[in-house]
């Protein structure tokens, strides 16, 4: 019906550097600034970001694609044994990632709001690049795609089963379907949002052009799937091995205004958030009211998850809000205990507006802004605003995630477990 190429999106000015590689994520094994990559490129970090592998089609096909690259093989020609043998290489690009994420369209979105000192190379598809060049503001750079060699392609298929199950009618009430999706009329709609139609004849439309970014007449080989066994080993060695490290400091606000099934649901998710943590990832629980109490370290040792368990069950919903307090707390308590090679983050979980801090929200700023991700130690801020709007001032909680790179989502008993686990594949 149609499809879409993955490619790496950039600002236009480290664009040529990229494309006067052969094999872009083989050289990303060993270059950490985008000038050792291209002399007339700046002096700029290499910091990469795609989605994650275990929650995303893009982020499985980015990682088969640099097994790819830097065995020199086919993806159908990997063995398990090669996962082995490749994984420290795949680490080494691995390390350059400053966020992973649910969506290669977020991740554009953010790449064009946040600018190239936040990320230079994103993994994304081409229709993604169209779509951040087609939601520009005033002032900000337009991104180009540049295109691998060999590269996945996203396709979107509709299959018609011959089984004896199905019906004539229902074959032929399908066949309409079909044909409606690939007509002239629909394949058009689908070159708008940055689709490459099914059906050849079809022209691509004005927004295949430069000015969105991307070649109408890019050539790139197609790869193909591995087996199954391999995709299971190479999913098992990013959890356990080549992933980029995280320290998390996750804080729970405990006040009054969560009794009742609030708080039991902020339990169960956090207990889920826990059992899920991989050998690279380490947290910090951290629960407050009008009080702020010392960090509880957590990590997947049985050892870790019992801390963890305990400060779960004494999770005691009274007293006041010391939201801004909270938030310093956090991150001083990452600057002093900075974990290099990591993404350092602060998730804040809260129910209501600040009632008791003794900072004020511009102080906030002013001390977040040291962290930033223009500072040496980047801390990215996450808020979940927890409950019905209008407990909760959801402008404070957008300005602090937005103000540190990070974004806020609302959630309540019945979303609050989704929210958590689709955040936590940022990191």
């Amino acid at each position: 019906l149609a499809h879409s190429p993955m490619v790496f999106m950039t600002s236009a000015e480290l664009a040529d550097g990229l494309r006067q590689q052969p094999d872009l994520y083989k050289a990303l094994v060993n270059t950490k600034t985008h000038q050792e990559l291209d002399p007339n490129s700046p002096k700029l970090p290499i910091h990469l970001v795609h989605t994650a592998p275990t929650g995303s089609n893009s982020g499985l096909q980015t990682l088969v694609a640099q097994f790819a690259s830097v065995s020199g093989k086919r993806p159908e020609q990997l063995t398990v044994a090669d996962v082995q043998v490749y994984q420290t290489q795949i680490q080494a690009i691995q390390s350059k990632v400053i966020r992973y994420g649910v969506s290669t369209r977020s991740l554009a979105k953010d790449m064009v709001k946040n600018g190239s000192f936040w990320a230079s190379i994103a993994s994304v598809y081409e229709s993604s690049v169209i779509a951040a060049n087609s939601d520009q503001q005033a002032g900000q750079s337009r991104y180009q795609a540049v295109y691998p060699q060999a590269t996945f392609t996203s396709n979107m298929r509709a299959i018609l089963p011959k089984a004896p199950w199905v019906s004539r009618q229902e074959k032929a009430a399908a066949q309409q379907v079909i044909d409606y999706l690939r007509s002239p009329q629909v394949q058009k709609i689908a070159t708008e949002l940055g689709l490459r139609p099914g059906v050849p004849e079809v022209p691509l439309g004005a927004k295949f052009s430069a000015q969105f970014g991307v070649d109408s007449k890019a050539k790139y080989d197609s790869l193909s799937s591995p087996q199954p066994e391999v995709v299971a080993a190479m999913l098992k060695s990013w959890q356990e091995f080549a992933k980029k490290p995280s320290q998390v400091v996750v804080l729970v606000n405990s006040s009054g205004s969560m009794s009742g099934n609030k708080l039991a649901a902020v339990q169960k998710t956090l207990r889920a958030y826990i059992e899920s943590l991989g050998p690279t990832e380490q947290i910090a629980l951290i629960d407050f009211d009008s009080e702020i109490r010392p960090p509880v370290l957590v990590d997947s040792t049985p050892q870790g998850r019992d801390r963890a368990m305990a400060f779960i069950v004494n999770l005691n919903p009274d007293g006041g809000n010391r939201l801004y307090d909270a938030a310093l707390e956090a991150r001083n308590w990452l600057q002093n205990n900075y974990r290099e090679g990591a993404i350092n983050v602060v998730v804040i979980l809260t129910d209501g507006d600040d009632s008791d801090s003794k900072l004020r929200l511009e102080q906030l700023f002013q001390e977040l802004e040291k962290s930033g991700f223009s500072s040496e130690k980047r801390i990215a801020f996450f808020t979940v605003g927890y409950g019905n709007e209008g407990d909760f001032n959801p402008k404070v909680l957008e300005q602090i995630a937005e103000f540190n790179w990070g974004y806020y989502r609302q959630g309540d008993p019945s979303t609050i477990s989704q929210l958590m686990a689709a955040l936590k594949l940022e990191f």
